[in-house]
């Protein structure tokens, strides 16, 4: 009896173990936050979902924000790029499709601080609006320094011609991406990080949950092309409430946007990294757990008996 027996309380406890994995699968579907405007968990609802999101709705200099170009102050040019190839994987936060570097991407130098790249994400439509127009979409180069300071740069997109940076993320490589990423091989920020010449610059969060202040923001006064198809292949993968991933313009509070011209506009070894302007959620694969304890049950089962 004793084989039996220990048998059935392997059982209870694998059993339990699986309505736990599927618990927690089954959250991936109700995520902390979601983009739904009417929602319980949406942009307006952040800040009340949690201790660590109390920013989102009682901070001081969040973002994105609506830039008024005439307002902004003119200011010496301070934005020196430095990127290079890396080998890099494309993952889906849930949030936004994420390109993520894993080795030195190089970075940026911004008022004497280096900063370096770690990921890029997209954000349909745009987040921030320059003169109140918000654009088809938005990318994000998150950068950080060595105290975990984040720096970002954005650049924004009109429909148009397919955009070459993102051409590099085929169909194939978003339709199934597991848990560990898809290999990208190596890449380079540089040719998406260029083409304009005017940015502005002011201080405020990262535009997910926590909301987190103190990231120094720079945008792109030049608008980039991407396709409708582009648009879709990186709507695709994102779940439901993800589609349309764009937070709205939040006040300025009496913050300083200040503009400047880009002198040296870089060409080749220049780049991108990691996204830390996003909260990253990590898959769970609750169907994989499941799967390891059948098979563990059964083989039990053939040993005992």
């Amino acid at each position: 009896m004793a084989k039996p027996n220990l048998l059935s309380l392997y059982f209870i406890v694998s059993l339990l173990s699986l309505i736990i994995a599927c618990n927690a699968d089954a959250s991936k579907g109700n995520h902390e936050f979601s983009y739904l405007k009417d929602s319980l968990n949406g942009p307006t609802k952040w800040g009340s979902l949690g201790a660590q999101f109390k920013s989102c709705s009682d901070g001081e200099s969040q973002s994105p924000i609506n830039i008024e170009a005439k307002k902004a102050k003119d200011q010496p040019y301070d934005l020196k790029k430095s990127y290079k190839e890396a080998p890099a994987k494309l993952f889906n936060r849930d949030h936004a499709i994420t390109v993520e570097w894993q080795g030195d991407a190089g970075g940026i130098e911004v008022n004497g601080t280096a900063y370096q790249l770690f990921q890029c994400h997209w954000h349909i439509p745009s987040e921030h609006t320059i003169n109140g127009k918000k654009h088809d979409a938005e990318i994000h180069f998150v950068h950080i320094d060595g105290n975990d300071q984040k720096a970002v740069i954005g650049y924004l997109y009109t429909i148009g011609k397919a955009d070459p940076f993102i051409e590099k993320l085929s169909e194939s490589k978003l339709e199934a991406i597991d848990s560990n990423g898809n290999a990208l091989g190596k890449i380079s920020a540089s040719s998406a990080t260029s083409g304009s010449k005017k940015y502005y610059r002011y201080r405020g969060s990262l535009t997910t949950p926590p909301c987190s202040e103190g990231v120094t923001w720079t945008v792109a006064d030049t608008t980039k092309s991407i396709s409708k198809e582009q648009i879709e292949l990186l709507k695709g993968p994102l779940d439901h409430g993800f589609k349309e991933n764009a937070r709205p313009v939040q006040e300025l509070r009496g913050r300083t946007v200040t503009k400047f011209e880009d002198k040296e506009e870089t060409g080749e070894g220049k780049q991108c990294g990691k996204d830390s302007s996003s909260s990253i959620i990590h898959p769970r694969n609750g169907i994989i757990i499941i799967l390891i304890h059948i098979y563990v049950l059964l083989l039990f089962y053939v040993v005992a008996f």
